[in-house]
This record gives C-alpha cells, sequence and structure tokens, in this order.
C-alpha cells in the first residue's frame, strides 16, 4: 500500500510558504512515499518538485486551477491553464493534456464547486477529494457521502500551506508500485480513497484569516 498526498502548495503559490525539498523531508518523515504540488495556476512548483526528488519519493506533475466555478485539481499535467474558464471548460483543457481531473474541497466557501456544478461534470471525471485535512470532519464524511452516490473514486490531501502539515491527509493506492503511471491509472479506475486527521484548529482559522486578508489586498478578488 502507498501513501501520497496529492494536494500540496508550496512557495509558488501566492498564498504559501516553504521550500519543496522541506516538503519532501515532511512527507518522509511521516512515512508517506509521494505526493503532488498543486500550487495555484502554476505548475512550475510541481515541475521542479520531479527533478529533484529522491528516485524512491514519487511525485506527480499538477497544479490546483482557479475557474470560474471554483478551484479544480489536475494531477499529471506540465503546461498551467488557463484560469476563470468554466469548470466544464477546464476538465476539457485537463484531458487534452492526458491529465487527471479532481474536485478539491467541495462545497467550501470562496473557493469550493458546489454540488449543482458537479452534477454537471461527473460523469467526466473519476475521484473527488473525499478527505481533506483543512476541511471540517462533517464536511469530509458529507463529501464521502456524495462520491458513493455517483460511484467516484476518493482522493485525499492535506492542502497544506505550510510543510509542517503536509501529510496530515493522503491518498491511499492499493500497489506497492511506486511508477507515476501505475497510480494515475488507479485513480482512473477509482480504486483510492483518501484518509487522514484534520489540521489544528488554530492553523486552520489563521489560514482563514490569511485568506480574507489576501482578499481584499487583491482587491476582491479571489485567488
Amino acid at each position: 500500500m502507498i501513501k501520497l498526498d496529492l494536494h500540496i502548495h508550496s512557495q509558488y503559490s501566492e498564498d504559501a510558504v516553504g521550500s519543496l525539498k522541506d516538503i519532501i523531508k515532511s512527507l518522509k518523515k511521516k512515512g508517506l512515499q509521494g505526493m503532488a504540488i498543486t500550487d495555484h495556476n502554476t505548475v512550475e512548483g510541481s515541475l521542479k518538485a520531479v527533478k529533484i526528488a529522491p528516485k524512491d519519493f514519487i511525485i506527480i506533475p499538477g497544479i490546483e486551477i482557479s475557474t470560474s466555478d471554483g478551484h479544480m485539481m489536475a494531477l499529471n499535467v506540465e503546461k498551467n491553464i488557463s484560469r476563470n474558464l468554466s469548470i466544464q471548460e477546464t476538465i476539457e483543457k485537463i484531458i487534452d493534456q492526458g491529465g487527471t481531473p479532481i474536485v478539491p474541497h467541495l462545497f467550501r466557501n470562496m473557493s469550493g464547486i458546489k454540488k449543482e456544478k458537479l452534477n454537471t461534470i461527473h460523469k467526466r471525471i473519476n475521484a473527488i477529494e473525499v478527505f481533506n485535512a483543512c476541511s471540517m470532519p462533517k464536511t469530509n464524511l458529507k463529501i464521502v457521502k456524495i462520491a458513493k452516490e455517483l460511484n467516484l473514486g476518493g482522493t485525499g490531501g492535506s492542502d497544506s500551506h505550510d510543510p509542517a502539515y503536509a501529510g496530515y491527509a493522503y491518498t491511499i493506492v492499493d500497489t506497492t508500485d511506486i511508477n507515476t503511471d501505475t497510480i494515475l491509472s488507479e485513480i482512473n479506475k477509482k480504486k483510492t480513497w483518501g484518509e487522514g486527521i484534520t489540521m489544528p484548529f488554530e492553523y486552520r482559522r489563521n489560514r482563514m484569516l490569511k485568506s480574507i486578508r489576501q482578499f481584499f489586498q487583491r482587491g476582491f478578488k479571489r485567488i
């Protein structure tokens, strides 16, 4: 069995801190075998992570895209995807690159897509994030129920913006093969799931306050 944190932000996200090396170090210390760097609207950090990671540590290139309907994650993409497209257009752009679209933190205020939008795209995706370490436990449980209702696979990610909290949530892959293609295949076959623990309240509160402050600093623009 392999555990990977598939939702991490690095210093290449405007609202995050931490070097790629520090994130890898934190995850290895927690016993994880890999990760996806999913910085906001840029693949730069994930592509650099691929180059510096140890050979026994899995890196899946990724990005978290700001669509007009909320955030969408893409795994196995190496080119940026334009922000502010509709969720449907964004998914097609991801698939055109050979990537895997994953819906993160469903329902989240400001950045999560809503159930109505999910209903319009669920046949074009294979997984949603069923455990986000920054979300409330009751929200994750609600998303688990929806994933099962729609026959979707699941992923887990810390949504960490600080290396210390990387690995609080992770995706479980029932394989010992550390080949990226094998892991992506399992995700696309709906055979993975997400587990973890919720981050401390103080960290989640500070994250929320920082997000609100940056929202005003950007001139009432979402990240």
